[in-house]
């Protein structure tokens, strides 16, 4: 059942008077296959470990809890005793073999082959997807253009209808009978209504909310360019389940959006299949960049401090509504914590490849009156 993998031949093994044996190679891109020898030595203390364990909780005939035999335990409970050591051991083994061999796992092992003999221990066969091994490229002095800042008259005028129309009021008709809608007038007191002073400081007000927003688009749009610009510079394979299950993550948020939308679910499984392949590039993508991430943080040395913990779980529980104390009970129920953790950390990162980049500003276009 294990074999040598025809992607690879290499090979590392540990030596023979070892308790714990492994044999570790290339399955595939991203993949290892390992196999574990436990020999009787190491199984014996975890067992031991577990009969205590068994012996304190167990309830015979006749005896105190905890003060049962170990003999009359082990003949009551000695199937369950056994499951619960090989469990453990098993456990072990894999945790002993991705520390030993530094195989940094990023998803479980999956067992092919799990034999138990008790003169010669257990052996196990299983593979993992590992991180990529990959040479970190430049990341500081990221060629970036960055477009002016421009709001034209037409874009001011647009707003302010906009505004207008919000405003807007159902009054009596002239018949008395019905109402009819009536958009107040652009003037002072429409201004005075919105909280400015007059039309010429709800004109400026309006202009420079256009203007955050454009410098906020342009800093998400240099962000972006800058991810691309590390995936484009690291060529490497991924582990196919991770992007398998980051495209499924994808997929699954993409279709409540669209339910939440109001499209019937037999309409939003027809748009879904129209965006599978761009699902499925967007999560090779993130995860491609995920690990260039974590490398330059690796290299810069970038820890996340308590404060920003705390600052992060504050904006949590302020988007949800609850206890800052209820939000980190979530986040630890569902597994989620060190997801927060990790995208501080990613976000420190990135702000450091950024203030990096050499940024050109580029010269602002004339924009003529009407937009054209």
């Amino acid at each position: 059942m294990f074999g040598k993998s025809k992607q690879s031949t290499k090979s590392t093994e540990t030596p023979s008077d070892q308790p714990m044996q492994f044999s570790i190679e290339d399955a595939a891109p991203c993949q290892k296959a390992v196999r574990v020898q436990v020999l009787p030595a190491a199984i014996a203390p975890v067992r031991e470990s577990v009969l205590r364990e068994f012996q304190k909780e167990a309830r015979l005939d006749g005896f105190r809890k905890g003060h049962a035999p170990t003999n009359l335990v082990e003949k009551r409970f000695g199937s369950s005793i056994q499951d619960e050591t090989l469990q453990r051991v098993t456990r072990l083994a894999f945790e002993q073999a991705a520390k030993e061999h530094e195989l940094r796992p990023v998803g479980p092992f999956e067992v092919s082959k799990a034999d138990y003999l008790q003169e010669q221990g257990l052996t196990l066969e299983a593979k993992v997807e590992v991180e990529p091994v990959f040479a970190l490229g430049e990341y500081r002095g990221i060629a970036l253009k960055r477009p002016a800042v421009t709001v034209s008259s037409e874009e001011i005028n647009k707003a302010l209808t906009q505004l207008q129309e919000s405003m807007a009021q159902l009054v009596p008709s002239a018949d008395g009978q019905t109402k009819e809608r009536q958009v107040p007038a652009l003037d002072d007191e429409l201004a005075k209504d919105l909280g400015q002073e007059s039309l010429d400081k709800l004109k400026e007000h309006v202009e420079g909310k256009l203007r955050e927003q454009k410098q906020t688009a342009i800093k998400q749009a240099l962000e972006a360019a800058a991810c691309d610009a590390l995936v484009e510079k690291h060529p490497f394979d991924l582990p196919s389940g991770l992007v398998q299950r980051q495209a499924e993550r994808l997929t699954r948020d993409f279709k409540v959006r669209l339910l939440m939308s109001g499209l019937p679910e037999e309409q939003a499984d027809g748009e879904l299949s129209k965006f599978t392949d761009k699902l499925r590039t967007s999560a090779e993508r993130q995860v491609k960049l995920s690990f260039v991430i974590d490398r330059i943080a690796e290299k810069e040395s970038l820890q996340v401090t308590q404060d920003e913990l705390v600052e992060r779980l504050w904006q949590l529980s302020q988007r949800w509504n609850k206890d800052p104390l209820q939000v980190r009970e979530i986040l630890d129920k569902e597994g989620l914590w060190q997801s927060v953790v990790s995208s501080i950390r990613q976000d420190k990162t990135l702000a450091l490849v950024m203030e990096a980049a050499a940024i050109t500003d580029e010269e602002p276009r004339a924009v003529k009156e009407g937009g054209k």
